[in-house]
């Protein structure tokens, strides 16, 4: 898979990220006292997790040919759990 293509999908998983922690920081601003801190440690992760896709993203840049493609499967699973790990924790909401 060329490596535009590749960074073309990160972008939008980031973004998707972006707008899913966008969502779950308006429902933290709307509970109660014990959501807001449960909420608050939870956007935490969420918010590091981003991070490291953002790290491993920046990786693409200088990884070795063909490398691309383990970085981007990599990118696959954690977009993937963390987006498991929004969905819980909004459904638990």
């Amino acid at each position: 898979m060329p490596l535009d293509h590749i960074k073309r999908e990160v972008a939008m998983m980031l973004g998707q990220a972006n707008q899913r922690i966008a969502v779950a920081e308006a429902k933290l601003a709307a509970g109660n006292e014990y959501d807001r801190v449960k909420a608050a440690g939870e956007l935490n992760f969420l918010k590091r997790q981003k991070e490291a896709l953002e790290a491993r993203t920046r990786d693409l840049e200088t990884a070795p040919k063909g490398a691309s493609e383990t970085l981007f499967a990599w990118l696959k699973k954690e977009w993937f759990n963390m987006s498991q790990r929004i969905e819980s924790w909004i459904a638990d909401r």
